[in-house]
């Protein structure tokens, strides 16, 4: 089992896209074609996740970061830029923030640069409990359709099936490990207001995992600030379509500017 699994498609300037919390590198399949006519875009499995080799128990995301940016470095993939699903914004954050990788500029897709709440916290760990007593394909089974908001529920049927597939063969230690290391992570608003090459944040509008409220509030320190109507914490399925067009319009406003 390699360190980091991953697929690539497409020549040019390099995007990484970094999938969320019991994702796999296929959620990306049906939307990077789209993008990679002017691109290379790479789509990595987190460590412990699809077909990436977990880290040893205890990790933070701090941790999970390092060995992506050592990743990045094997493959040779310079001036990246990072877009982050949710957990995968957590640690493109940690990236820019913790390792010698500088990215040629970052993506909050559906994230957020604070820290949970001491609710969220509690929520953790009445996750991490659920997930001990119930199992992987349990948890994922009750987990997934609820991202999407209720109105696209039924249009996206097939792709959250698809979701739960996959989700469901990430293993328990796995699913705990991220849920603990997400609960622990530490704030990052004023290393996204500090870091000074392009940031992008798209977030949806009924989003149920990261609320409009506490998205605006990146609206100052962030580049290009995109809400999705009728949108929960799904975009790139949600509303694909529109996703894509933002994330296009932002890599090529890159082309233009001298990092």
């Amino acid at each position: 089992m390699p360190d980091i699994a991953y697929w690539k498609s497409g020549k040019g300037q390099p995007l990484v896209l970094l999938p969320g919390f019991g994702e796999t590198k296929e959620m990306w399949q049906e939307f990077v074609p789209e993008l990679s006519h002017d691109w290379e875009i790479w789509c990595p499995d987190l460590p412990g996740f699809g077909e990436s080799r977990a880290l040893k128990q205890g990790y933070t995301l701090k941790d999970v970061a390092l060995v992506l940016a050592d990743w990045l470095d094997k493959q040779k993939i310079k001036n990246a830029s990072l877009i982050g699903h949710s957990l995968g914004g957590y640690i493109a954050l940690e990236i820019a923030a913790n390792t010698a990788s500088e990215p040629k500029a970052l993506g909050l897709f559906h994230s957020t640069a604070f820290a949970d709440s001491p609710k969220k916290k509690a929520n953790r760990d009445k996750t991490a409990d659920f997930i001990q007593k119930h199992g992987s394909a349990t948890f994922i089974q009750s987990f997934v359709a609820p991202l999407f908001s209720a109105k696209n529920q039924e249009s996206c049927r097939d792709t959250i099936a698809e979701l739960i597939r996959r989700g469901s063969q990430n293993s328990e230690e796995s699913l705990i490990g991220y849920t603990l290391a997400m609960k622990n992570r530490a704030e990052h608003i004023n290393s996204l207001k500090n870091f000074k090459r392009p940031k992008l944040m798209i977030c949806g509008m009924e989003d149920p995992a990261v609320p409009l409220e506490s998205s605006l509030q990146h609206q100052p320190v962030v580049t290009e600030f995109h809400q999705l109507p009728d949108c929960g914490h799904m975009g790139m399925f949600e509303k694909q379509a529109v996703s894509q067009t933002i994330i296009r319009k932002f890599m090529e406003s890159l082309a233009s500017q001298h990092q």
